[in-house]
Formats: C-alpha cells, sequence, structure tokens
C-alpha cells in the first residue's frame, strides 16, 4: 500500500501526486471516480468514463439471482 497527501484548495480541489498517477496509469483528460466508504475516500482508475469503469459491477449477483428469471419472478409478483 502506498500513502500520499495532497492539499485541497480553496476551490475544492487537489491535485494527484505523480506518484499515484504513475501507479494507475493515469494522464491528463483520463476519468476517475471516488469511492467513499465511512471516512475513507478510494480515488479509482476509470479508463473510458465511469460506464467503461463499471462495467461488469454486479455480474456475480446477477447470475446468483438468476438474472433474467429474477426479474420475471419480481414482475409476476406485482399481480
Amino acid at each position: 500500500m502506498s500513502i500520499a497527501q495532497a492539499k485541497l484548495t480553496d476551490k475544492y480541489q487537489i491535485t494527484i501526486p505523480a506518484e499515484v498517477r504513475r501507479r494507475l496509469g493515469l494522464k491528463a483528460g483520463d476519468w476517475v471516480y471516488l469511492v467513499v466508504e465511512g471516512e475513507r475516500v478510494i480515488l479509482k482508475s476509470a479508463p473510458g468514463g465511469w460506464a467503461a469503469a463499471s462495467r461488469g459491477l454486479g455480474a456475480e449477483l446477477w447470475r446468483q439471482e438468476g438474472g433474467v428469471a429474477a426479474v420475471e419472478r419480481e414482475r409476476d409478483s406485482w399481480e
């Protein structure tokens, strides 16, 4: 694990330290997203933007719940 620090500006911006940019392979114009877990914020690279970075999230849960069949069961319960 690597720890770096950055100072928050008066416009609420930070500069991502060079070591972090290098390790994540970030370049100017790249997207990142921030995950808030309690009092922690985790910075993750998001190559291709949020949609590309989040593709596949929840896939395991989707399979566990039965995929399309689970949606059908839920819809049937509405009637």
